[in-house]
């Protein structure tokens, strides 16, 4: 992958995860917030959420393989700890972050 198309994935993983913090529950102000990412590979993303309303969280990361690509969930953690989604398939660089306030919420 190129460098600049690289830099650009990045670019636009930050900037949808930071938009699916805010439009990813019924109100701002339950949002999931602090969120970063804290490590990838070309298989897995990593990110980290340290406050909320909400009591668990999931990355989801954006992954693609020859034929397609599709977000795949995370595991699902408290909030102050680190939620990884992997795959078999190529990590794209892009993710979101869902919160939720139950284990079967999200």
């Amino acid at each position: 992958m190129p460098v600049t198309k690289k830099i650009f994935s990045s670019i636009a993983g930050i900037a949808l995860g930071a938009t699916a913090l805010i439009g990813a529950t019924a109100s701002p102000a339950a949002a999931v917030s602090g969120c970063t990412k804290t490590a990838s590979t070309n298989n897995s993303v990593s990110v980290r959420c340290t406050s909320g309303l909400e009591t668990y969280f999931r990355v989801y990361g954006y992954f693609c393989s020859t034929s397609s690509c599709s977000y795949l969930p995370g595991s699902l953690v408290s909030i102050g700890s680190t939620s990884k989604a992997s795959s078999g398939a190529y990590y794209s660089g892009k993710w979101y972050v869902k919160g939720c306030y139950s284990t079967d919420g999200c």
